[in-house]
């Protein structure tokens, strides 16, 4: 009897042992694959920004004299009502080796420095006086001829920016006049004041002006100098805030007039 249940025993452990499933392997692991690093955005090149041309100083506009002769050194230079690049042209272009008076000047706006000048050429085109533009070294619009006109009227000239001094200056007998033109470089208001003196004497106002925002002109009359009393030997000097320029001229006897004709 008990070698039967021992032999059940057997029977059913056998069972029980092809029953039983077989153990799970283990499967090996796989690599983790790594991100590639995702490139970063090439910028866009950035256009250089080009450099200004640097605003030539004024001390490169050329020095001529009140009486001096110049002539031009561009064809097509143009004459102009007042100065500036926007001023009106008053006569034809003017060609190359034009010559012309210098009145006064130079006086700077728009970047140039401007000059008054009178016709001094024989040829087209004609015109009484009218500004111009001088340019800069080392490429100027005008230059020099080494030479003066005969006889003319100017004592003196003077241009710069704020106050000056300049002397002695004759103020002989006859007719004389101060010519000037301000301007304020920042468009805003300035002051432009003119005064005489004689060496041992004290300085005689002979101009005030206050400049608004655009370009002011004026002449001191003949009669003034005689009637404030600044004849002979003077000194001149300018109080001002302003781009300006002046000129002291004589100033021509008017011619007598002939005599109305009773004639019918």
């Amino acid at each position: 009897m008990r070698a039967a249940r021992v032999l059940v025993l057997v029977g059913l452990t056998a069972v029980i042992g092809a029953c039983t499933l077989p153990p799970i392997s283990t499967p090996t692991p796989r690599p983790t694959p790594t991100a590639s690093p995702t490139p970063s955005p090439t910028p866009s090149p950035v256009p250089a920004t080009p450099t200004p041309e640097p605003t030539p100083d004024f001390g490169a506009v050329p020095d001529f004299a009140a009486g001096e002769i110049v002539a031009s050194l561009i064809d097509g230079l143009r004459v102009r009502q007042r100065p500036g690049m926007g001023a009106p042209i008053s006569t034809g272009l003017l060609p190359l080796g034009a010559e012309m008076e210098v009145v006064m000047g130079p006086f700077p706006i728009d970047a140039f420095g401007w000059y008054l000048v009178a016709d001094a050429d024989s040829a087209e085109p004609q015109f009484e006086e009218g500004w111009v533009a001088a340019g800069y070294e080392p490429d100027p619009f005008l230059r020099a001829s080494g030479r003066a006109a005969e006889d003319h009227p100017y004592v003196a000239s003077m241009a710069g920016r704020g106050n000056a001094e300049q002397g002695p200056v004759d103020i002989g007998d006859g007719d004389h006049a101060i010519r000037w033109i301000a301007a304020d470089p920042e468009r805003r208001g300035c002051t432009f004041a003119v005064s005489l003196a004689a060496p041992s004497g004290d300085p005689v106002a002979v101009i005030r002006a206050t400049v608004g925002g655009g370009i002011d002109r004026g002449t001191l009359q003949p009669h003034t100098f005689d009637s404030l009393g600044v004849r002979g030997t003077v000194f001149v000097t300018v109080s001002s805030d302003c781009d300006w320029a002046l000129v002291i001229e004589r100033v021509p006897e008017a011619e007598p007039q002939a005599p109305a004709s009773d004639a019918p």
